[in-house]
Protein backbone atom coordinates (compact mmCIF):
# COMPACT_ATOMS: atom_id res chain seq x y z
CA UNK A 1 0.00 0.00 0.00
CA UNK A 2 1.45 3.48 -0.33
CA UNK A 3 2.00 5.64 2.33
CA UNK A 4 0.52 8.44 0.78
CA UNK A 5 -2.94 6.71 -0.24
CA UNK A 6 -5.91 8.53 0.95
CA UNK A 7 -9.36 7.50 0.81
CA UNK A 8 -12.67 9.93 1.13
CA UNK A 9 -15.06 9.18 3.67
CA UNK A 10 -18.35 10.04 4.80
CA UNK A 11 -19.42 9.46 8.59
CA UNK A 12 -22.49 11.05 10.28
CA UNK A 13 -21.53 12.18 13.77
CA UNK A 14 -24.82 13.19 15.61
CA UNK A 15 -26.64 12.42 12.55
CA UNK A 16 -24.19 15.01 11.05
CA UNK A 17 -22.70 14.08 7.81
CA UNK A 18 -19.20 14.87 7.03
CA UNK A 19 -17.04 14.02 4.38
CA UNK A 20 -13.23 13.30 5.09
CA UNK A 21 -10.09 12.53 3.88
CA UNK A 22 -7.83 10.32 5.70
CA UNK A 23 -5.14 8.52 5.33
CA UNK A 24 -5.97 4.52 4.27
CA UNK A 25 -3.65 3.55 7.03
CA UNK A 26 -5.81 5.43 9.25
CA UNK A 27 -9.21 4.82 7.88
CA UNK A 28 -10.31 2.11 10.75
CA UNK A 29 -9.03 3.95 13.41
CA UNK A 30 -11.19 7.10 12.04
CA UNK A 31 -14.16 4.99 11.90
CA UNK A 32 -13.46 3.52 15.56
CA UNK A 33 -13.23 6.84 16.54
CA UNK A 34 -16.47 8.45 15.02
CA UNK A 35 -18.25 4.87 16.49
CA UNK A 36 -16.69 5.74 20.15
CA UNK A 37 -18.02 9.58 19.88
CA UNK A 38 -21.52 8.67 18.47
CA UNK A 39 -21.62 6.27 21.76
CA UNK A 40 -20.88 9.41 24.47
CA UNK A 41 -23.15 11.50 22.26
CA UNK A 42 -25.81 9.08 22.46
CA UNK A 43 -24.77 9.05 26.39
CA UNK A 44 -25.15 12.59 26.61
CA UNK A 45 -28.71 12.90 25.12
CA UNK A 46 -30.38 11.98 28.26
CA UNK A 47 -28.76 15.69 29.63
CA UNK A 48 -31.91 16.52 27.49
CA UNK A 49 -30.13 19.54 25.36
CA UNK A 50 -31.80 19.10 21.26
CA UNK A 51 -28.43 21.28 20.20
CA UNK A 52 -26.32 19.53 18.76
CA UNK A 53 -23.37 21.83 19.44
CA UNK A 54 -23.70 21.07 23.60
CA UNK A 55 -23.77 16.87 23.27
CA UNK A 56 -20.74 17.18 20.84
CA UNK A 57 -18.90 19.50 23.40
CA UNK A 58 -20.14 17.47 26.34
CA UNK A 59 -19.00 14.35 24.76
CA UNK A 60 -15.62 15.97 23.51
CA UNK A 61 -14.90 17.13 26.86
CA UNK A 62 -15.72 13.44 28.46
CA UNK A 63 -13.25 11.69 25.66
CA UNK A 64 -10.46 14.71 26.96
CA UNK A 65 -11.01 13.87 30.46
CA UNK A 66 -10.28 10.13 29.43
CA UNK A 67 -7.20 11.07 27.44
CA UNK A 68 -5.57 13.07 30.57
CA UNK A 69 -6.66 10.31 32.76
CA UNK A 70 -4.60 7.44 30.65
CA UNK A 71 -2.05 8.95 28.88
CA UNK A 72 -1.59 12.05 31.44
CA UNK A 73 2.33 11.68 31.57
CA UNK A 74 4.46 13.97 29.70
CA UNK A 75 5.75 11.86 27.19
CA UNK A 76 2.34 11.47 26.08
CA UNK A 77 1.80 15.27 25.75
CA UNK A 78 2.13 15.75 22.02
CA UNK A 79 -0.48 12.99 21.19
CA UNK A 80 -2.77 14.59 23.28
CA UNK A 81 -2.33 17.64 21.90
CA UNK A 82 -2.81 15.75 18.32
CA UNK A 83 -5.98 14.43 19.59
CA UNK A 84 -7.10 17.63 20.96
CA UNK A 85 -6.33 19.61 17.92
CA UNK A 86 -8.53 16.64 15.90
CA UNK A 87 -11.23 17.08 18.29
CA UNK A 88 -10.99 20.78 17.42
CA UNK A 89 -11.37 20.58 14.12
CA UNK A 90 -13.99 18.31 14.16
CA UNK A 91 -15.62 21.26 16.07
CA UNK A 92 -15.40 23.66 13.58
CA UNK A 93 -16.92 21.88 10.91
CA UNK A 94 -20.13 21.81 12.54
Amino acid sequence: MDTNETVLLTVKIDNRSMRLRVSKKDEAQVLAAVELLNKRIEGFKRFGSSDPVDRLSWAALDLAGDVVRHDGDASNAADTDEHLDEIEQMLHTI
